[in-house]
Formats: C-alpha cells, sequence, structure tokens
C-alpha cells in the first residue's frame, strides 16, 4: 500500500482529478486498491459499488463517478504553490538566467545581440521587455494557477520550521497578490488554504472552484477575504454556513453547482452578493433563512429548478419576506410555469429593482392560453414577454439586463389592461372577483390609466344555444364540407350537374388552432383526395355589390384607374356572396373566422 496516501486525498492521472475515498481489499480481487471519485462523474463505472457490495460513498449524485485503481497507478506529480507560480509566470526568464549562468554565450549572444538597421545599433522593445515583466512576481496582483495540481503550501510533507520557512518566502515573492485563482487542483485542506491567506497580507478574492475540500476546521481565521468561489465543490450548504463566520471581512460568496436543495443555516451577516446558481432548489421558501441577511443586496438562482414560491401550502401561513435591500436577483432558466409565481415576487422581494427571468416555460405558452380565452394561441414574443412581466411589478427599472424606460412601462401597463379587459369580457360578471385575483394591480393601473372597456358576450351555435365562452365548444368551428363530384361521361343526357344528388357532404369540427394544412389533411381523408388535387373556397355569409354590366361583361373590369373607373354600387347592382379561398399557411384558421363564428359552410373543388 502507498505509505503517503490517505482517505480524502487528491490526486491526479493522465489530468483527471479524483479524490481517494477508499484503500484497501476488493472481494472477489487480489491485492489492494484505491477507490476514487472523479471530479468528472462520467469518468467513472459506479457509485463505490462492486458485486452488491458498498467500499465508499461518493459526494456526487452522478452513478457512475466512482472507480477502482490500483495504488501502483502512476499519478501526475504534484505541485506547491511556488512551483505552480513559477512555472506559469517566470519559466521562460528563469531557463533564460539559467542559461547566462551557465555561460552559455554562444546561445545567449545569439537572443541579444543588438540590431542594426542602416549601421545604427537600435533598441529591442517589446517581447524582451514584457516577458521581463511577467518574470516580476513581486508586481502580480492577480495570479491564475487553476488545473496545475496545486497541493497546497508545498507539495509533500516536510517539518513544521521547513514549512514556515516556505510561508515566507511565498510573502517575499508575491506579496501584492490580491486576487487568486486556485480552481481545478489538489487541495482538499483547509489549514493548507489558511497558511496560503496568511502569507499574501494583500489577497482579497480566492477562487477555490472544483476542489473538494474536507469539512471546516475549527480555529481558523481568513481575516481579508472579500470574495469567495466554492463552485463545483460539493460541500454541503451546512459546511459551506460554517465557513463564512470564518471569513469574517466576507462579503461575496458563489456556491453554485452543489447539489444544494434547501437553505438549512444561515450566513454570515457581513454577505451581500450570494450566487447559488446551478443547484437543485425547487423553491423560494427553501431560502427562508436567507431572510435575516439585512445587508443582502444580489441573489443568483440562475438554473435551479425553482417553479414555485412555497414549498407546501402550510408554509404561506408565514409569508416569505426578503430585506427591503436585496434589490438584484436572477431567477433565469428555472422552471417557472405561472404568472402568479411573477405576481407575487413584489411581496417576498419588496426592494426589488432588477430582475432577470429569461429562460424559463412561463414565455414558451401561449399568451391566449394564461391570460384570455379566445385569442389566438400562438407563443408569446420577446417584447409581450417584457411588457407581461415589467407591468406586474411596479419597483422594477432594469429586466433581463435591459432598462425599462418610462414608455417602455406605459405600453406595458397598458398592454396588460387591455388583456385583462378582454379576459373579463369572455367571462360573465359573476366570475370578475375570481379573475381579479390573479391580477393584483389591476385596481392601481385602472387608477392610473382608467379602466379598459369590456364588453361581455356570449356565443350562439346555429341552434340558438349558448356556448360557454370557456369551453372547448367554443374552441372548435363546425365546417361544412361540400364536394361536387363529376358525373360519368355515360350518364343519361337528362341528367343535371348540379344535381343536389352529386354533391357529397361531410361535417366536421375542427380546433381554431389548426391550420390551413391541417384542414386540408382532414379533408383528404373525407373525401379520398390527394390533398395537391383541391382546393378549399369559404362561402361567406357577407354580401358584395356588383354592377349588373359588369357581371354581364366576360372580360371583367381590370383598369388600373381606381380613381375614375371603378364599378359603384348603384341601384343597378346585385349582392352576390363573398367567396375566400384558404391559401397553403401555417396561420390558424382562428385569424380567418372571428370568435363569434362557430359554423362554416367550406367548399371542396377539384384542381383543374
Amino acid at each position: 500500500m502507498d505509505s503517503i496516501c490517505y482517505v480524502s486525498q487528491r490526486r491526479s492521472y493522465n489530468g483527471e482529478l479524483c479524490t481517494i475515498r477508499y484503500a484497501g481489499k476488493v472481494e472477489g480481487t487480489t491485492g489492494e486498491w484505491f477507490g476514487v471519485e472523479w471530479d468528472d462523474p462520467t469518468r467513472g463505472k459506479h457509485s463505490g459499488e462492486h458485486q452488491g457490495v458498498r467500499y465508499f460513498a461518493c459526494k456526487s449524485k452522478h452513478p457512475t463517478a466512482g472507480s477502482f485503481v490500483r495504488p501502483s497507478r502512476a499519478a501526475d506529480k504534484p505541485r506547491s504553490f511556488l512551483e505552480a507560480l513559477r512555472e506559469k509566470y517566470a519559466s521562460e526568464f528563469e531557463e533564460e538566467a539559467a542559461r547566462r549562468r551557465r555561460g552559455d554565450a554562444a546561445s545567449g549572444d545569439a537572443l541579444h545581440k543588438p540590431i542594426e538597421i542602416s549601421g545604427k545599433i537600435v533598441e529591442e522593445v517589446g517581447f524582451d521587455k514584457i516577458r521581463k515583466q511577467l518574470a516580476e512576481l513581486q508586481e502580480l496582483k492577480i495570479v491564475l494557477l487553476d488545473g496545475l495540481q496545486v497541493a497546497g503550501v508545498i507539495a509533500h510533507e516536510i517539518s513544521a520550521e521547513q514549512f514556515q520557512s516556505v510561508c515566507g518566502e511565498i510573502e517575499q515573492t508575491c506579496p501584492k497578490i490580491i486576487e487568486l485563482d486556485l480552481s481545478r487542483n489538489l487541495l482538499n485542506r483547509w489549514r493548507d488554504v489558511a497558511s496560503l491567506c496568511a502569507s499574501l497580507k494583500r489577497l482579497k478574492t480566492l477562487k477555490l472552484n472544483g476542489n473538494r475540500m474536507e469539512s471546516g476546521e475549527e480555529g481558523l481565521i481568513f481575516e481579508r477575504i472579500t470574495e469567495l468561489q466554492l463552485d463545483s465543490t460539493l460541500l454541503s450548504w451546512d459546511e459551506i454556513s460554517h465557513l463564512t463566520y470564518q471569513f469574517s471581512s466576507l462579503t461575496t460568496l458563489t456556491a453554485s453547482a452543489n447539489q444544494i436543495s434547501s437553505i438549512s443555516s444561515p450566513l454570515s451577516s457581513t454577505i451581500t452578493t450570494l450566487a447559488l446558481e446551478d443547484n437543485e432548489i425547487t423553491s423560494l421558501s427553501s431560502l427562508r433563512k436567507l431572510t435575516s441577511l439585512d445587508s443582502l443586496n444580489r441573489l443568483s438562482l440562475r438554473g435551479n429548478q425553482i417553479d414555485k414560491i412555497y414549498e407546501s401550502s402550510s408554509e404561506e401561513a408565514s409569508p416569505l419576506r426578503f430585506s427591503n435591500n436585496l434589490q438584484s436577483v436572477d431567477l433565469s432558466r428555472n422552471r417557472i410555469d405561472d404568472w402568479l409565481f411573477v405576481n407575487q415576487l413584489s411581496l417576498v422581494f419588496p426592494g426589488l429593482q432588477t430582475l432577470r427571468i429569461s429562460g424559463n416555460p412561463l414565455y414558451n405558452q401561449p399568451v391566449g392560453s394564461s391570460m384570455v380565452i379566445g385569442l389566438p394561441e400562438k407563443t408569446m414574443t420577446v417584447d409581450e414577454a417584457y411588457m407581461l412581466t415589467l407591468c406586474r411589478i411596479s419597483t422594477l427599472k432594469m429586466l433581463n439586463y435591459g432598462t425599462i424606460t418610462e414608455k417602455d412601462r406605459s405600453n406595458g401597463e397598458l398592454y396588460y389592461l387591455s388583456l385583462v379587459g378582454k379576459e373579463l369580457s369572455a367571462f360573465p360578471e359573476s366570475a370578475e372577483r375570481e379573475i381579479l385575483a390573479k391580477h393584483p394591480r389591476y385596481s392601481e393601473l385602472c387608477h392610473i390609466y382608467g379602466e379598459p372597456v369590456i364588453r361581455r358576450a356570449t356565443v350562439s351555435t346555429g341552434s340558438g344555444a349558448i356556448v360557454n365562452p370557456r369551453s372547448v365548444a367554443a374552441r372548435l368551428l363546425r365546417i361544412t364540407f361540400c364536394l361536387r363530384r363529376e358525373l360519368p361521361i355515360s350518364s343519361p343526357p337528362d341528367m343535371d350537374q348540379d344535381d343536389a344528388s352529386n354533391h357529397e357532404i361531410k361535417v366536421k369540427e375542427i380546433p381554431r388552432s389548426f391550420d390551413t394544412y391541417q384542414v386540408k389533411a382532414i379533408v383528404s381523408r373525407l373525401f379520398g383526395l390527394a390533398p395537391y388535387e383541391f382546393k378549399l373556397i369559404w362561402e361567406t355569409d357577407e354580401l358584395d355589390p356588383v354592377s349588373k354590366q359588369n357581371i354581364d361583361d366576360e372580360g371583367g373590369w381590370d383598369s388600373e384607374d381606381e380613381g375614375t373607373n371603378a364599378p359603384q354600387p348603384n341601384d343597378s347592382s346585385v349582392f352576390v356572396k363573398r367567396e375566400v379561398e384558404l391559401v397553403d399557411s401555417t396561420k390558424d384558421i382562428g385569424f380567418l373566422f372571428q370568435s363569434e363564428l362557430t359554423e362554416a359552410k367550406i367548399r371542396v373543388e377539384i384542381a383543374a
């Protein structure tokens, strides 16, 4: 067994990071094994089990995060902090310096031979100067050491005295670092991180994303860190909460992609910005512990599974309310699909001024199905989604990264009022209270802009029966299709081609949301015709005046001068029914037939 191995140790194999979760024998095999959990959960083969026996548990919920590897398998060499720093920022300069120290005069002279132009020696400006600037480690302020197999202050065990000497060297080598990125490395112990922070006296921002840290250790203090990033560390919420109290100056915390489903304990009251993106949060009420953060100003919940305010109806008895100081909230890419959720945001976040809520299924719904019965069921546009959101939250100043102008607000609120008016018009007066309960800003907006015009109406069928506009029947159109079949040549000479017996009639109820292609497919099945063999003519009940003279004129009227020669209806005019062809289109037939119309007659004509 590897003598320096321990459970929770971080390792890298061919650039693939993992954490040792088990060391020992595996039943049914020979020799010793390491049970490892891969940072990339698709890299493994199981979750710590072999032949029904569990040997270790993975923090990741992915079913293939674990594997067994032999202790003899060669691991990538870990680096100390200074080794990684010098390799990243000073390797080229130090190699050049080493060549000089070795007395490699030829190489040095070739590299630094003066440049002559027209016999004059000029100074080389640019690359050499940049290389020297990068090599000045003492001047570095932002250091990125992500993915360099950094194990900590040192890469192997040394004495306490040697350890303190290395910490002193770090302090002298790079004293001006204010931002340090140690993401996706081999870190796992907080005491190593604390030693680094203590050596970097000006450090403010610390990024540890993708490491697999052990639980926080008591007694550690991180005094100057104001921003801490712990994305994809798989730390539990309680571990994260405990850590924040050790960072006495912490104001910004990101803890995204950590499988967090609920907030079980509060955070340090110093936090002003919090990111909990790509976790497993399903309701805003699961964040109730955060309402005690009076200083919290920005909260990002992007990419979770939120679809409701309260997890259960019993929670509604204790209203959820965050501090007025919380002004910016990101709810994009969740599972919000109800406008009632948006209506409540101003109650949950009374200080809300900046909201991002794009990428939710709410905006994939038809406007008509969610607001007004009788409107064409088309997916709302970006502009409609924008207006229908801002009109519900009076305090908003920015929505989905766009600044809300006074014109945007008035347009959105007027559009919203008109939709509410149409919804009220589509239902009987007895339903008004129930409808307005879904629109809490209605009275306020009526006070500002005036009440919308409400014209309540009912829809009647041809038989005189009243149809509730909310019912399925009101969304169906009863169509009578009429096809005249041509008589065969052998028909008796006295048989009238227009005889009613030659007409084939079919009646079908069709949803208004169908387009012409779908209607033609139905007609094709009803009459056994190919879709390209016929056209559909709607025989409307509307009359058009036509001059008798023009009826007799076989050539028809085709003047381009509409102002002087256009036929005018007069006493000698007759009226004919207007006919409209249903041209091939993806547009709903509901756009063609008015909502009051419940029956129509369509003539099926065989194409010539």
